[in-house]
């Protein structure tokens, strides 16, 4: 037994040497790939567009907002930024704008509100769509007033019946299910004969409406209304923070402070680094240069159809050389033009119009119908106009969300415009006869004379009368009356050459109707 004592010391030392051996043989370990490993992935930054509300909210806005909408939304991106700085403005304009905002809210993209300066009424509204608010110190926020404000700033403002107040409260509650607004506070901002009330029962306060008040008080049964505060026995655990006649309006500060918006910020890059974007990476969805030229010409859509029609008309009732014409394309194109860069005028509305244009002319030049082709033009092309007032992508779809403003809107503005033609073309047939530059358009040769002003204000007294057509009658055109022109429409829209005999048989406006003298 104590023989092999010695040799113990050189077994561990040959296995040892074996050990060594062994891990000297083994690859060399890569140190720095279990390092990488376990080092968690680098996470993309997250995708921002941004998309401006500035200025007042009316149906222009509201198709700008879509468009915009449509192009970021295009890209996926994470994140689309609201700007606002807005007073308000129109209610069906924000409704649209609003239910647009709602639907996104499934998309996978978060819209976030960034109010830069104010965001009242129709701006407070857009804001509380968004799943978070960011705010300048400046900001406002608030005041959902619906109202009606003639533009006669005498006028006292008047507020809407509470069949429309109604509306706007249930979209605020609709906005405050979706992204967690305290919904009594959203909806004291435009409930004006309710009264606001706190309740601190639990460790948070809570905030209830006057209409939803009996419910509340129906669930605690231990709570009473009494003086003006909510009662526990002789505890107060409720008052009113806003009565009767007031509106909710927060600064940014209060809307923070009272969890009406997420934080406040110093500009719209603290915006994207809030929400872990980079502002250099950011997309810009800016109205272009000819949207912003097509909005302000926008404005004046009615008037600049209204002459385009005038001008038609006028080249009929007093030729002058196709000068009308050109007026009538250059109107025409204006109009068009800024209709299709809203979005308003497309393909459908230009055919339309240029075909009933062309019904009017087969008609009147070459071949007489006795006008029923010239009325199917006139339906073409007051269909045309209709929906160059009506959003390309809704217009044929009346189940589409603003369908029905659209097409309200659409109406005002066509009556608009042929009420303007209607007072331009009586304007005209009064006064342009008496002009010197209408009587040497009118004529193709010189004429003898000054003004027809004095034969056309004893124009019931020619009745009966024979003369000479000094232009041709397309239906319109002029007659020499004691050597001076004087504007002249044949009675059933027949066409008579220049230098025929025709009699005349009424006086309108100081314009002579005529008829051919051989069927007189």
């Amino acid at each position: 037994m104590t023989s092999n004592c010695p040799s113990m010391p050189r077994v561990i030392r040959t296995l040892l040497l074996l050990i060594a051996t062994v891990l000297m043989a083994l690859p060399a370990a890569d140190v720095t790939k279990p390092a990488e490993a376990t080092q968690p992935p680098l996470r993309a930054k997250p995708t921002v567009a941004v998309v401006p509300i500035e200025g007042v909210i009316d149906p222009h806005r509201a198709g700008q907002f879509e468009r915009a909408l449509d192009k970021a939304l295009a890209g996926k991106p994470d994140f689309i930024v609201i700007r606002l700085d807005t007073p308000g403005g129109r209610l069906d304009s924000a409704m649209e704008m609003l239910q647009r905002e709602l639907k996104i809210d499934g998309q996978g993209t978060k819209l976030i509100a960034f109010v830069k300066g104010e965001a009242f009424s129709a701006g407070a509204l857009l804001s509380f769509g968004c799943s978070r608010i960011y705010m300048t110190k400046e900001g406002y926020l608030g005041d959902i007033g619906v109202i009606f404000q003639s533009q006669d700033p005498a006028e006292p403002i008047k507020y809407a019946p509470e069949k429309m107040e109604t509306v706007v409260r249930t979209l605020l509650r609709q906005c405050g299910s979706h992204h967690g607004w305290d919904q009594a506070k959203l909806q004291k901002m435009t409930a004006r004969n309710q009264e606001l009330w706190q309740i601190n029962l639990e460790a948070k306060p809570t905030f209830v409406i006057e209409d939803d008040l009996p419910r509340f008080l129906s669930e605690h049964k231990d709570v009473e209304r009494k003086d003006g505060k909510l009662l526990r026995g002789t505890d107060v655990v409720g008052f009113m923070v806003a009565g009767k006649d007031r509106l909710l309006t927060y600064s940014a500060t209060e809307a923070v402070e009272a969890g009406m918006a997420t934080a406040l910020v110093k500009d719209i890059d603290d915006v994207y680094r809030a929400l872990g974007a980079d502002p250099a990476q950011v997309r810009s969805f800016e109205p272009t240069q000819n949207e912003l030229f097509a909005e302000t010409l926008g404005g004046w859509a009615p008037i600049l159809a209204a002459l385009a029609l005038l001008c038609v008309v006028m080249e009929f009732k007093m030729p002058a050389g196709g000068l009308w014409l050109i007026g009538a394309a250059a109107f025409g194109g204006l109009f068009l033009i800024c209709q299709y860069w809203l979005a308003l005028a497309g393909a459908p509305e230009i055919i339309l119009i240029l075909l009933g244009v062309a019904a009017i002319i087969v008609d009147v030049f070459v071949f007489p119908t006795g006008g029923m082709v010239a009325i199917i033009g006139l339906i073409a092309v007051a269909g045309g106009l209709i929906l160059a007032f009506v959003p390309d992508n809704i217009q044929f779809n009346p189940s589409a969300d603003g369908w029905g403003s659209a097409i309200g809107y659409a109406l005002t503005q066509s009556i608009l415009a042929l009420v303007v033609m209607t007072i331009g073309i009586v304007v005209a047939i009064a006064a342009l006869p008496k002009t010197r530059a209408m009587q040497r358009l009118a004529s193709e040769t010189a004429v003898d004379g000054t003004s027809a002003g004095a034969v056309e204000a004893e124009a019931r007294g020619l009745v009966g009368t024979r003369v000479r057509a000094r232009t041709a009658l397309r239906p319109s055109g002029y007659v020499t009356v004691n050597n001076h022109d004087v504007s002249a429409t044949t009675e059933h829209g027949e066409l008579i050459e220049a230098g025929d005999e025709v009699v005349i048989i009424e006086a309108r406006f100081g314009e002579m109707i005529v008829k051919r003298a051989s069927s007189a």
